[in-house]
């Protein structure tokens, strides 16, 4: 896999898609209709359309309205590009054990009413593990947050940070541990009402304790450095209203 490549393609896809985020033009006022009178019993102003008041009346705006809470909670497929294994691999008498390698992210957060995210993500992968290992399986448990810019409209840059605990091993195993950090950001596009898909890409750092591996070699303790990228798949359920009653 050649990080290069996967860089660029995301820093583009991300330029094109912030671009088209804020050249899409605002959505058409309402336009009243009907005789004009002083006030109606919502005590609403002549001419001022009416608010939104329940979920099934916020969900004709589109984009979703920003006084809404939502349950934010999907997948990703996920590739794990190791730009530098680190003290893990520094062993010259036998192979790396700790390669590029992909799989599934699961997500669940809490999607506040201004630009913050903030959830938990489970991730599995397959690493290439210079058959040492039979599988070999890197488990990621993160605390994460974005940023969004709230561009208003469908499709909507973000800024994202996390950070939690690494685990790697054989077949499901544990043979190394530690803390894990991230940063990043990606861009969201929204398909349907309640339905976004996006892109993500962060820069980890983890940290492994030492370790003997299968062949008995000893896998000194340190930092390694990945780039992940994830094609993402996101569900919003609404919550809490904002809206005035």
């Amino acid at each position: 896999m050649d990080v290069r490549a996967i860089a660029f393609t995301f820093g583009a896809l991300v330029l094109v898609a912030s671009r088209a985020a804020w050249s899409q033009p605002p959505p058409p006022a309402a336009t009243p209709s009907g005789p004009q009178t002083a006030a109606d019993d919502t005590g609403r102003a002549p001419g001022e359309p009416a608010s939104p008041r329940t979920f099934a009346d916020l969900e004709q705006v589109a984009p979703p309205p920003p006084n809404i809470v939502y349950l934010q909670y999907g997948v990703a497929f996920t590739a794990e590009s190791v730009l530098a294994p680190g003290p893990i691999c520094d062993n010259a008498a036998v192979p790396c054990i700790f390669g590029t390698g992909g799989g599934i992210a699961i997500r669940v957060g809490y999607r506040g009413a201004g630009p913050l995210y903030l959830g938990g993500a489970y991730e599995f992968s397959k690493q290439d593990p210079n058959n040492l290992y039979r599988l070999a399986i890197l488990q990621q448990a993160r605390f994460e947050g974005r940023y969004y810019l709230g561009t208003g409209r469908v499709t909507d840059p973000y800024a994202a940070f996390g950070g939690g605990l690494a685990g790697y091993g054989n077949e499901w195993g544990v043979d190394t541990w530690g803390p894990t950090a991230s940063a990043g950001g990606g861009v969201e596009f929204q398909i349907t009402r309640r339905t976004v898909v996006g892109l993500g890409l962060a820069y980890r750092l983890m940290w492994f304790d030492r370790f003997t591996d299968t062949s008995g070699a000893d896998r000194a303790p340190g930092i390694a450095q990945l780039l992940g990228l994830d094609l993402v798949l996101e569900q919003r359920d609404p919550i809490v209203s904002a809206a005035r009653p």
